[in-house]
């Protein structure tokens, strides 16, 4: 199984909770940075904060897909 990174990537459940945690996470930050005064400043958190989750997602799902290329070497 050759996955291309444009590839659709079917998490497991194990990942699903996962990626359900740390949305969870970053909606309580959010919530917080709400609490600042309106600026560039609190537009630059929002920024890094999305860009944060960004990551979060490429990272669980370059993880799905090591999980998913193990199985399948083991299954073979």
């Amino acid at each position: 199984m050759k996955t291309n990174r444009f590839d659709y990537i079917k998490y497991d459940n194990e990942t699903l909770e996962k990626q359900k945690e740390f949305k969870e996470k970053f909606q309580e930050l959010e919530k917080m940075i709400d609490q600042l005064k309106n600026g560039r400043s609190k537009s630059l958190i929002y920024t890094s904060l999305e860009e944060s989750y960004m990551w979060v997602g490429k990272a669980l799902r370059d993880q799905q897909i090591t999980k998913d290329l193990q199985e399948e070497r083991s299954n073979s």
